[in-house]
């Protein structure tokens, strides 16, 4: 059985493929190439690669490449080229080259391995606008809901002020302190252009600061609020109820740390741990009843919360303060 001709070997290649010499005169070209750029061998083989055709292959960017290799480097890959060939139309071209040098005779070669991925990239392309397509009319949803909660925390708002009842205006201001929380969310996905994730950083940051602004202009309380937030995505279907819960602890420290007091500390920080990310909201009050805040709506809704996201909740309440904690483990935290 006779040996296996390499050329018979570089003919099965299904890219393009030229032998160039340092000049980039054509030595060599596979059948792959002559079928894909619609050229005959005859017309090919003995010219320069930038004489080929009507000269689409006089491309300077690919000159200046080539000359990379001539002058000292190995090799190039992953070369991407959008070019327009008479014979074939627009097309976007992928080339790896290599030099090859054979001491005994000291010929210098370059292999120029052609691949016509038009395909691919037009379909990366399609992708990409029906993705951004898709963002824009998300933002635009987003920016609408916001919008439309910011409405309904404005009538809720009225509402409540013109309550006569004590305990209907107190409800009524919570309801609008939840709708609020939502709002914030929402405002800060379309500041930042996202949709699918929150930084915890920048979203619970902003809700705690409207929480206690709303709290110093409600009564004239002077609670300061000490935040130590990770910056940490998290899914926006995440970060709703996270954001529900320290709506609820936040406002809960406030309406029950201080009953007699004008001013205090809140404090809320989340940590990631191994495996967990742990949330607490602290105050230096006069320690509540923990009967009382968990028998409250607030109360069931932080637990509710919690065990939508996976968590445990942990209080601790004394003559020096109320901590609550929020552990979430890391299938939900990641």
């Amino acid at each position: 059985m006779r040996e296996v001709e390499p050329l018979d070997i570089v003919e099965t290649i299904r890219e393009g493929l030229l032998v160039l010499d340092p000049d980039l005169t054509i030595r060599f070209a596979n059948r792959a190439f002559c079928d894909t750029f619609s050229v005959a061998p005859e017309h090919t083989v003995g010219r320069k690669l930038y004489e080929l055709g009507n000269g689409e292959w006089d491309i300077p960017k690919l000159r200046i490449a080539l000359e990379t290799i001539i002058s000292g480097e190995r090799t190039f890959e992953g070369f991407e080229i959008e070019q327009f060939f008479p014979s074939i139309g627009r097309r976007v071209i992928c080339l790896n080259a290599r030099k090859v040098y054979r001491p005994g005779n000291k010929i210098q070669l370059i292999l120029l391995a052609i691949e016509d991925v038009t395909e691919r990239v037009m379909l990366e392309r399609e992708h990409a606008t029906a993705h951004q397509r898709i963002g824009v009319l998300l933002q635009e949803l987003t920016h609408r809901v916001k919008n439309s909660l910011q409405i309904i925390v404005s009538v809720v708002s009225l509402e409540a002020r013109n309550q006569k009842s004590s305990e209907g205006k107190a409800a009524l201001e919570r309801v609008s302190h939840r709708i609020a929380a939502l709002g914030r969310l929402y405002s800060i996905l379309s500041e930042a252009n996202a949709i699918e994730e929150v930084d915890t950083a920048t979203y619970l940051e902003a809700l705690c600061r409207d929480l206690i602004e709303s709290v110093q202009k409600e009564n004239g309380a002077s609670i300061a609020l000490k935040t130590d937030i990770e910056s940490e995505p998290l899914p926006a279907d995440r970060a709703i109820p996270l954001g529900l819960i320290v709506n609820e602890l936040v406002t809960n420290a406030v309406k029950y740390a201080f009953p007699s007091e004008t001013r205090g500390t809140v404090a809320v920080t989340l940590k990631r741990i191994p495996g967990e990310l742990r949330l607490t909201v602290a105050d230096d009050g006069k320690g509540v009843d923990p009967r009382r805040a968990d028998s409250g709506l607030g109360g069931r809704l932080v637990e509710a919360f919690a065990r939508q996201l996976g968590g445990q909740v942990e209080r601790e309440s004394g003559n020096t303060g109320t901590i609550v904690s929020l552990t979430l483990p890391s299938r939900e935290a990641s």
